[in-house]
């Protein structure tokens, strides 16, 4: 190896390594408010350089500090003892909320922190986690999470070996196959993962589109070779697989008691924070409101001994770091919401239903961020408006797939694209069929899947058969038959 190549590779690794404070940035992006309260509260607890002004569940006064306490007793002082009441007011608070179900990312997270890793490593990880979409699949490309977050612009074989490997270890946890991009790749995986037989694999990487009709009959005709014992086996291993990893775990729709951490208010004025008639306010009011300690600021200005001053710097500058992290996220949502608004503003005046279809990238280039902050910023975190409590991510819709002219049945649903349906959003499309199965009811008729999906057609609408029956099914309407 040259020395210009050993010089290029190290510069790479330097690159590649993050400080504490920017991992404490990405981690704060993340929270949503209902968890921020505990990390304000456990840092404050940690840091004696930040003071609790305020709390929603406390009466703290912003005289706790003693002009004529010695530097020995900030160690020792009251706001420790309060952020410890804090925390246990919090909890008594929780536990009397309704349980909610385990999230897919709660649970891949606990199965993270049994696996020791290097700092980089488990963010990159718990990034990969927090991206993932409701079926278990990834809702930013995962090279887009690993070029924002350690400044890349393209991987090198070495960093794609590094994401491949955190790709696999979440893979590989309970439940399989999720941190995919879709249905198919997390097929393949379990049914490799399960020593499938040679005829499954065969199946699901050049069939896959056809298995929306199982049929032993029409599967003989294509794969003249194989008997009906043969293809009948192959298909009821494939009925053991599941397309959508996340589906037995709870979601942002199945959470029971929600904070939103950002509201979205109508609002007539001529401020520069209103945009476009609507005003953007992130939650504040059930946090602790946080700053620099004076005692520990006038100490700084003061001077002490090497030692007393070295810990009241580092305090402090730990103290600063975290309060500009909590800025930038307040910052960064705000800027997030107030483009999905201006995008969705149909929505947002109730002239639509359902929002539009809406790209991450999008809203990124708009912002001059990267996709992957849009991502993390919108990860868990709901916003209010005056038609109800929607999260983040409601608002990037996946739109309906379009229909295959090869294939009778439609097996790319799984996988939901986001492209096709003459551009129209996953969520329009199911008002659409929730309208024509209640007007068909009032004249007395039945539509089968089959004929919602040509009616569907009617309005620029190219949807399959079999996608009209998981989003029937999804808006827990029955077939035509049990109708």
């Amino acid at each position: 190896m040259s020395n210009q190549q050993f010089v290029q590779n190290q510069s790479q690794r330097m690159a590649l390594k993050l400080s504490p404070q920017m991992i404490q940035s990405i981690n704060l992006l993340t929270l949503p408010v209902f968890e921020l309260r505990e990390r304000i509260l456990d840092e404050a607890e940690k840091n004696p350089a930040l003071e609790i002004v305020s709390d929603s569940g406390l009466d703290v006064s912003d005289d706790i500090y003693s002009e004529n306490s010695d530097s020995g007793s900030i160690l020792r002082n009251s706001d420790k003892i309060k952020s410890k009441d804090a925390s246990s007011s919090f909890l008594q608070f929780l536990e009397n909320q309704p349980a909610k179900e385990e999230t897919l990312q709660e649970h891949l997270l606990a199965q993270l922190l049994e696996i020791d890793l290097p700092p980089e490593d488990r963010l990159l990880a718990e990034s990969i986690v927090q991206n993932l979409d409701g079926h278990g699949f990834h809702f930013v490309a995962p090279e887009a999470l690993y070029e924002e977050l350690f400044g890349v612009k393209s991987l090198d074989e070495g960093q794609k070996a590094q994401l491949e490997k955190i790709l696999n270890i979440i893979r590989n946890f309970d439940p399989p196959g999720t941190a995919f991009d879709n249905a198919r790749q997390s097929l393949l995986f379990q049914a490799e993962k399960r020593n499938a037989p040679p005829l499954v694999m065969e199946l699901l990487e050049n069939h896959f589109e056809e298995l929306s009709n199982m049929r032993v009959s029409t599967f003989q005709k294509r794969l003249p070779g194989r008997t009906a014992e043969e293809l009948a086996a192959a298909f009821d291993f494939i009925k053991t697989l599941e397309p959508f990893p996340a589906r037995e775990f709870g979601g942002g729709e199945d959470v029971q008691f929600i904070v939103p951490d950002v509201y979205v208010y109508k609002i007539d004025s001529d401020s520069p924070d209103i945009d476009d008639h609507f005003a953007i306010v992130c939650e504040d009011k059930g946090l602790p409101v946080v700053k620099l300690s004076p005692m520990f600021v006038d100490l700084a200005k003061d001077g002490a001994g090497k030692e007393e001053s070295a810990f009241v710097s580092e305090q402090l500058k730990s103290a600063e770091w975290f309060l500009n992290g909590l800025g930038k996220r307040n910052q960064t949502l705000v800027k997030v919401t107030r483009e999905i608004v201006r995008r969705q503003k149909a929505f947002f005046l109730g002239f639509a239903s359902a929002p539009s279809p809406l790209r991450m990238s999008e809203v990124a280039q708009v912002l001059d961020i990267h996709e992957a902050t849009v991502s993390r910023i919108t990860s868990g975190k709901y916003l209010q408006c005056s038609s109800g409590i929607f999260a983040l991510r409601y608002f990037f819709t996946n739109v309906a797939a379009p229909v295959k002219k090869k294939s009778a049945g439609v097996a790319a649903a799984p996988d939901e694209p986001k492209g096709g349906a003459g551009g129209f959003s996953k969520e329009e499309v199911k008002d659409r069929i929730r309208q024509l199965i209640e007007e068909a009811a009032k004249e007395g008729k039945k539509l089968s899947d089959e004929k919602i999906s040509k009616k569907l057609e009617e309005f620029g609408m190219a949807v399959a058969r079999r996608t009209v029956s998981k989003y029937r099914a999804e808006l827990n309407i029955q077939s035509s038959y049990d109708r």
